[in-house]
Parts: C-alpha cells; sequence; structure tokens
C-alpha cells in the first residue's frame, strides 16, 4: 500500500516534467518563427520568457543563440555583448561558449570599449584551449593596435 503512492507521484512528475519541456520547446519555436518574420521585438520577449519560465531546458543555449540573432539584426550591441558573455559564463568550456566570449569582445570594440575588448581578447589568448578562436583574438588585438596607431596620427 505504501509503494503505490510513491509510483503515483513519480509518473505524476515525470508528465510534469515531459509537459513543461514541451512547453519550453513551444515557446523557442514562436521565438524562432518571430524572427524568421522578422518581428525582433516579440522573437526578443519570447526568448526572455523562455529563459525566465524554463531555467536549466535543453534548449536554453538555441534560446540564448536567437536572442543574439535579434540582439545583432536590431543593431542592440551592449544586448549583443551582454547575452553572449552570459551564454560563455554558462558554457565556459565549450568551443561554443569560447566563440560567444570572442563575439562578445568583438561586439565592445564596436561601442568602443577598447580597454573591455582588450581584457577579453587577452583572457582568451592567455586561458584558451582552442587555439582557432585564440588565433582570432590575437587578430583582434593586432587590429585594435593598428587602429589605435592611426587614430594617433
Amino acid at each position: 500500500m505504501g509503494i503505490l503512492p510513491l509510483v503515483a507521484d513519480r509518473s505524476v512528475s515525470q508528465v510534469f516534467v515531459s509537459e513543461r519541456n514541451k512547453q519550453g520547446d513551444l515557446l523557442y519555436q514562436k521565438a524562432k518563427e518571430f524572427l524568421e518574420d522578422r518581428n525582433h521585438w516579440q522573437s526578443v520577449e519570447s526568448c526572455k520568457s523562455f529563459l525566465i519560465l524554463y531555467p536549466g531546458h535543453s534548449k536554453t543555449r538555441e534560446v540564448r543563440k536567437t536572442l543574439s540573432s535579434n540582439y545583432r539584426m536590431t543593431g542592440d550591441i551592449l544586448a549583443l555583448a551582454e547575452n553572449e558573455l552570459k551564454i560563455y559564463k554558462e558554457y565556459p568550456n565549450t568551443e561554443e561558449g569560447l566563440e560567444s566570449y570572442l563575439i562578445s569582445g568583438k561586439a565592445y570594440v564596436r561601442m568602443g570599449r577598447e580597454d573591455k575588448a582588450h581584457q577579453i581578447f587577452q583572457d582568451i589568448i592567455k586561458n584558451t584551449y582552442s587555439s582557432k578562436i585564440a588565433q582570432e583574438a590575437e587578430l583582434e588585438l593586432t587590429q585594435m593596435e593598428i587602429l589605435g596607431e592611426s587614430k594617433n596620427k
């Protein structure tokens, strides 16, 4: 008699988790559709809602990337940089996380915050295991130095 309620509780919680994941998937799908329709405001709002309502969902990384695409399309460089930093912080030991860190550095350059960008690029060069991303960071630093020298002339 004591085992039956435990089995019922477990199956109810499994159904809850399953339904919650389905709802998260549907909200992510809506965000992608809004992006494809160039309705960036609705897509951003759907992504933000997803991140609040479904923390730890398996599609969190994809939602953050969709959010970044929206910010890139609307020219919201600060929001792009901050979102890419969040991706890096959530996935620091992945190639995608490191690439997001590089993208955030590039966004800071575009905003004129060379100090922050320089710090990010140096961090990538010193601490990354990905030679491709480290090379890109070195290239960005070199370009910043060349542009800095041309400004001073």
